[in-house]
């Protein structure tokens, strides 16, 4: 039978130590992040649509023009998505 040798004591952090760690503050990682983003960094979203939107915009998608000889569709969701988004912000700046 193996026997192994007992883990080495730790020593143990005195209250100083404790509140040391706790007041010792810090810089929230989100703030890095945001400090090295600029605006044409894609940036991850989910989004939640219903049945009824995803056959709209799959009615709307299959209008466009495709390749010939293609069976797919004209534009992806994604791509129809975020153009109009596009068009809505423009539309809403101006």
């Amino acid at each position: 039978m193996a026997v192994s040798l007992a883990p080495p004591k730790r020593n143990v952090p005195t209250e100083a130590d404790i509140e040391a760690v706790i007041n010792k503050g810090g810089k929230p990682t989100t703030d890095i992040i945001i400090e090295n983003e600029s605006d044409d960094t894609p940036k991850h979203i989910n989004t939640r649509l219903t049945k009824g939107l995803i056959r709209q915009i799959d009615a709307l998608r299959a209008r466009r023009p495709r390749k010939p000889g293609s069976p797919k569709l004209g534009i992806s969701t994604h791509d129809w998505i975020v153009e109009a988004v596009i068009e809505k912000l423009a539309r809403d700046s101006a």
